[in-house]
Formats: structure tokens, C-alpha cells, sequence
């Protein structure tokens, strides 16, 4: 590929079909208000040491001038916008200086504050831009720097690319020319898959019939009730990161594929049933022309996953690894994927997406050992993990024309933060569920992972050990 098609260029492209499936998810969840950008990719960091504001700057301004993605934004909201990229943008970019201002004392609590609110915000899609920086200075030497973006520009991978990138020019270092901007892989997106028949063919066989409705108890009526909101609730595994890894090891398995399986025979479990399908997603790395491009690179897959008593939990990891792997292999564009699987599939828009999963998990795939804080380095400074608040505001449904869609979605997603996959969240619509319930399913999610330790432990000996140590008196139900 020749490098002069990563020349940078003004002008208006379609979007990815990655970017227009998760399009119809935000205009879904907007429901009619402004589009929300709720889960956008975001990052904080604490850097120890002397940080150079101008050099800093300037590392930003060179990479708005390198990437296209940091100069797009939407034409319109409407069902199919084109992305528009911007000849030149200022960089979005906020100091704030605690150091002189702020008793000490309450100098990190502030700048967790100030890093909330600027991850928790919503980008103008039309105007932009959509992304921001933050730098706070906490003292002379010790600075957080937060990054936000828009999901439509960035995913999880291209996250850590932007940070390390970030880092070596800020350090001076000058990188080669890109091979190819996003609108290139927006536009390669579109051209027909050369085994696409085949791969229809693989998801024929796992996915149909499509999931009905899990038999999974609830503390209120699933069928839809008039007020649809989403809360979070956050866990930690009972294994440290290192613990998880170690086990993951054992089973010939990531940490990802641990907590996938353990989500699968909870839910399984809980509900009476012996077939669960598990949403999720992958960064396609395999269409990216040059490791340093950003975008938004996600397509999802789909594991069906039998949980039958009998089996040892390595059985069960093991049934998850290879259905995990089959699935990537035979990844298709999800727009292709459901007009494939389900006749109706124009007429579901927005949101076809709950058709064909019962619950969801997101996490690090196959990279759970990658440390993003390392990812990057800042001249004299070190590089950590700065601890943000998590959770986030309720959201409510009350248009009526979306809740047949959302009784779909009664079922708590799961959401790992890190890539050791040893916390995360569950949503969960919390006119479905209480959070007493919610916790519970946290505490057995947990505990179940655990009994990975063992892989040679049957599924129902590994339940009953869960229920025996986390429900005590309480069922779930």
C-alpha cells in the first residue's frame, strides 16, 4: 500500500460499517434526545515529574495534524451521517492548576473531581470537537492527565496507541507517515467479505435458532415496565490480577474467557437454563494498515455456551476458548451478520443488536496481559494509573416505541475495566432489578471465577460451593 494514501484530507466520507452499527446503538439510547455519548473510551493518568505544558501542547498539535479521526465529526444526527474531517482543529485541550489554589489535603479529591466530570461529559457530534484532554497539576511535579473521546473516533485499543503516541512525541521522537488514515479502512469496510457465505454458514449453525427469552428470575416485571433506567454496580474479583492471569494460564484461557464463562454458568445457572449466548467484541487489528492508526476498529461476536452440570469448569473454559476463537475467525461486519440471520433485520432499527445475544460482556479479548499506563512514557516523569470515580448517572427509556426493543435487555451486562479482567461493572435496568439482587450476582460472578483454581471442580459442585458462600440465607430470586 502506497503511503501517499495517508495523506491527510478535508472532506466528508460515510462511515465504517463498524461505525454504523454503533451509530444505531447511540441513536437508539439517545431516544430521541441529543446524542448521548455515554461508555466512551477514556483514560487517566498520573505523571510524577517535571511535565514541559509547551512540549506537552505541541505533542498535541502534532498529533491532530497526523491523525484524521482527532479532526472528525458528524454532518448531521440523523440515520445516516457522513464523518467529517477538518482541515486543522486546535487541540482541546484544559489546564488546571490545583498546587497554589487548593489546601493540599484536598488536592487529589479535587482533581478526581474535575477528572469525573470531564470523562462524564458529551461531545457536540456536529461541532466538536470529540475528544478532550485535561492536564490538572496537583503539585509542582505531579500532574493527572485525563483523555476522553467519542467511541465513533476511538475504541479501547486505539485508546492506548493515542496515549503512547502522545508520549513519544512529546519526547521528540518523529514517527513515520501513516500508511493509511480511518476514511481508508471506512472505505475498505465496505468491500465484500471473499468467504462471506462460509461465515454465514458458522453462525447459522451456533446461533439459530436465535435466543428466546432466558428464563432468568427478576424483581419486577421484565415485560416492559414504564420506566426503563440503567445503573452500575461495581465488583473486584477476589484473585488479584496476577492470581487471575496464573489461573487463566492453567486453563489454557485469557482472563476475558475466565469471566465470560463464569457470567455464562451464573446466568445459566440462576435461570434453569443449559444455553446461554454472550455478546462481545474485538478489535479487528487484522485491518489495520499501520499499528499507530486510531479509530474505531470493533466487530462483534457471539458465544453460545452450553452449561451442563456435569462437565469440570476447565471443560467449560475450554468450550468458551475454542467458541471464542471459532468466532473471531469467523467474524462478519454485524450489519451483514443479522440481514443474514434475521429477515427483519432493516425493520428492527435502531438496535438490532438484542436480538441475537442474551447478555453481554465486554473486555481485553486476547491482550489481557497489556498494562496501559505503560503503555506510554513523558520525558522525566513516571507513568500510573490514576484512580477515577467510576458508576455513572441512571438513564431512563419512557419513549413507548423503544421498549419492546428493551425488554431484550433485562438481562445485567457485564463490563471488565482492566485488561487483567479482575474488575469491572454489571448494568442492569433497575426497574428489572434491584441492587441488593444485582450485588449478589456481582458476589456470585466473583466467586465463581474463582473456582477456576481448580479446573478439574464440576460446574455443579463449583455453583453449589458459590451459592454456599455468597447467598446465606437470601436466594436469588
Amino acid at each position: 500500500m502506497s503511503r501517499h494514501r495517508a495523506a491527510t484530507t478535508a472532506g466528508e466520507f460515510p462511515l465504517s460499517v463498524q461505525q454504523e452499527f454503533l451509530w444505531e446503538g447511540l441513536r437508539f439510547r439517545s431516544l430521541g434526545r441529543d446524542i448521548a455519548s455515554r461508555g466512551n473510551p477514556s483514560i487517566a493518568v498520573e505523571l510524577a515529574g517535571r511535565l514541559r505544558l509547551g512540549r506537552f501542547r505541541r505533542a498535541l498539535e502534532l498529533m491532530i495534524r497526523r491523525h484524521e479521526s482527532l479532526r472528525t465529526t458528524l454532518t448531521d444526527l440523523g440515520p445516516a451521517p457522513l464523518q467529517r474531517v477538518a482541515a486543522d482543529m486546535e487541540p482541546p485541550f484544559a489546564y488546571v492548576d490545583l498546587a497554589e489554589a487548593v489546601p493540599e489535603g484536598r488536592r487529589v479529591a479535587t482533581a478526581r473531581a474535575l477528572v469525573a466530570g470531564d470523562q462524564g461529559g458529551e461531545f457536540d457530534l456536529v461541532t466538536g470537537p470529540l475528544w478532550s484532554c485535561l492536564v490538572v497539576r496537583v503539585a509542582p511535579e505531579l500532574h493527572v492527565l485525563s483523555l476522553s473521546f467519542s467511541h465513533l473516533i476511538i475504541d479501547g485499543v486505539s485508546l492506548v496507541g493515542f496515549l503512547r503516541q502522545l508520549g513519544r512525541m512529546y519526547e521528540g521522537e518523529e514517527p513515520p507517515p501513516l500508511k493509511q488514515q480511518y476514511r481508508h479502512f471506512a472505505e475498505d469496510s465496505r468491500r465484500p467479505v471473499p468467504d462471506a457465505e462460509a461465515r454465514v454458514a458458522y453462525w447459522r449453525e451456533r446461533l439459530l435458532p436465535l435466543p428466546g427469552r432466558l428464563p432468568f428470575p427478576t424483581d419486577h416485571s421484565a415485560s416492559p415496565p414504564p420506566l426503563i433506567s440503567f445503573e452500575e454496580e461495581l465488583f473486584r474479583t477476589p484473585l488479584t490480577p496476577h492470581q487471575l492471569r496464573e489461573v487463566a494460564v492453567r486453563n489454557a484461557a485469557t482472563p476475558f474467557m475466565l469471566n465470560l464463562a463464569a457470567y455464562a454458568a451464573v446466568l445459566a445457572r440462576t435461570g434453569g437454563a443449559e444455553r446461554v449466548v454472550i455478546g462481545s467484541s474485538v478489535a479487528r487489528l487484522d485491518l489495520k494498515a499501520d499499528d499507530d492508526q486510531l479509530g474505531y476498529y470493533l466487530d462483534n461476536i457471539f458465544v453460545p455456551v452450553l452449561v451442563r452440570p456435569g462437565d469440570t469448569v476447565g471443560e467449560l473454559v475450554r468450550q468458551v476458548r475454542g467458541a471464542v476463537v471459532d468466532a473471531q475467525r469467523n467474524i462478519l461486519p454485524y450489519t451483514d451478520l443479522a440481514a443474514a440471520l434475521r429477515p427483519d433485520f432493516e425493520g428492527s432499527r435502531p438496535w438490532p443488536g438484542i436480538h441475537l445475544y442474551d447478555a453481554w460482556v465486554r473486555g481485553r479479548v486476547f491482550e489481557a496481559a497489556t498494562d496501559t499506563a505503560a503503555a506510554a512514557s513523558f520525558g522525566e516523569t513516571t507513568v500510573q494509573l490514576f484512580p477515577a470515580p467510576g458508576g455513572s448517572a441512571p438513564r431512563a427509556v419512557t419513549d413507548p416505541r423503544h421498549r419492546d426493543a428493551y425488554t431484550r435487555y433485562y438481562l445485567p451486562s457485564l463490563y471488565l475495566n482492566d485488561a487483567a479482567g479482575s474488575n469491572g461493572y454489571i448494568e442492569y435496568n433497575r426497574a428489572v432489578f434491584d441492587r441488593a439482587t444485582v450485588r449478589r450476582l456481582a458476589a456470585h460472578q466473583q466467586a465463581f471465577v474463582s473456582r477456576f483454581a481448580d479446573p478439574r471442580t464440576r460446574v455443579d459442585e463449583a455453583w453449589h460451593a458459590v451459592r454456599s458462600t455468597t447467598e446465606g440465607k437470601r436466594r436469588l430470586s
